[in-house]
């Protein structure tokens, strides 16, 4: 109770100032005279009584409002906020300062020509993940500065950046698509199977799947069923401890789901950790956006090794095939791996600084296993921070 008799009494004091300042001046005019005493006082008085209706205006019933394109942004993009204002009373301050809650979060300078309703707008860069915006603060000041009026307002607007992606090399993602000692894209075994009857076209379905004839005899589209369907299921699999490079995997995972969805693989996502998100595989157009929405919202905040949390895990053991992204190669998760290599392709992929003689030793071991290895140093990833850091 106290406080807020305190901030209220802070409020009224510029108006006592100002006050004060007037009666100072008029005071010396009247018992001074002259030209010059009359004069100030004249000057002042427009900036005086602008001063004063600014102290007085009510800044708390101004109607704020943000908005922000609707369309996917991604990590180091920059993303466009518009703040529109309604004011009940035309009346300028000389200064209207908006920004957000916190400094990232912008802020801009709105012009006051006797309008009522205002509009401005600035550029954020957020790091990726979902950013719930709430806050906006607007400052009126009059010419001189005399009086600063302050008011929050509740303007909320949520903003989901996702993580960006590169383009990957289609031929490096057909060499995983390995099966006994023939490389043969997953996708495209269908293609050379004999067609065991036919059923009806589902979205999804090759070209090369129709069954011309069966969908000549009913007058619709059908598709090829196979004698031994295969399963062409793909999980990547993000390791989701805690590691200074966690944006680069989750760039790197990104990168290569949409390589092998842009191979027609079924992808789905894993993300181990605390807050362990599992995404199955699909083959539709939907699958890319709810991969990406999950790569954006992943947290590093595991503490349990990766190796243990593949060995409890199901929902890779009938995938075809594994890409597993982390910033740790351990001998446990080189054992793991080894054992699920013997029925499914396995791709690791390890981004962190050099690697001793113990990772260097059981990489050999996994390539001979034949698992697929690759070391990726986070210098080859600095772009990949662009809008993720503080400063």
């Amino acid at each position: 109770m106290n406080a807020k008799r305190m901030k209220k009494g802070r409020r009224w004091l510029p108006l006592v100032g100002l006050l004060l300042l007037t009666a100072i001046l008029f005071s010396y005019a009247m018992f001074q005279g002259g030209f010059v005493s009359w004069f100030l006082f004249y000057s002042f008085l427009p900036f005086g009584l602008h001063a004063f209706a600014v102290a007085l205006y009510p800044i708390r019933r101004v109607a704020v409002s943000r908005t922000v394109p609707a369309k996917r942004y991604h990590a180091g993009e920059p993303i466009p906020v518009t703040v529109r204002m309604e004011l009940p009373w035309a009346i300028p301050p000389a200064a209207l300062t908006v920004s957000g809650q916190e400094p990232r979060h912008g802020g801009a300078m709105a012009a006051w020509p006797f309008r009522r309703r205002l509009s401005c707008a600035w550029s954020l860069s957020l790091p990726r993940g979902r950013h719930q915006l709430d806050i906006v603060r607007l400052e009126a000041s009059d010419a001189l500065g005399f009086v600063n009026k302050a008011e929050s307002f509740s303007a909320p607007c949520t903003i989901i950046v996702y993580p960006r992606y590169w383009p990957w090399p289609a031929e490096m993602v057909r060499e995983w698509f390995a099966y006994g000692k023939e490389a043969r894209p997953l996708a495209y075994r269908r293609d050379l199977a004999v067609a065991a009857g036919a059923r009806e076209y589902a979205p999804g379905d090759k070209m090369s799947w129709v069954h011309w004839k069966a969908s000549a005899r009913r007058q619709a589209l059908m598709t090829k069923e196979f004698d031994e369907p295969r399963n062409d299921d793909w999980i990547v699999v993000l390791d989701g401890a805690a590691s200074p490079w966690f944006e680069e995997l989750v760039t790197l995972a990104a990168s290569i789901a949409k390589a092998l969805i842009n191979e027609g693989v079924p992808v789905g996502l894993l993300v181990t950790g605390k807050a362990r998100s599992y995404l199955a595989p699909r083959r539709s157009e939907e699958q890319w956006p709810s991969l990406l929405l999950r790569l954006a919202e992943a947290e590093a905040n595991g503490s349990a090794p990766l190796a243990s949390q593949l060995a409890e895990e199901g929902n890779w053991r009938t995938a075809a095939g594994c890409v597993v992204v982390t910033s740790r190669l351990s001998a446990e998760l080189a054992a793991q791996l080894r054992a699920m290599a013997s029925k499914r392709c396995i791709v690791l992929y390890v981004v962190n600084r050099e690697w001793g003689e113990d990772e260097r030793r059981w990489a050999d071991g996994l390539r001979r296993a034949g698992v697929h290895v690759s070391h990726m140093p986070p210098q080859s990833w600095q772009t990949v921070r662009q809008g993720g850091e503080d400063g």
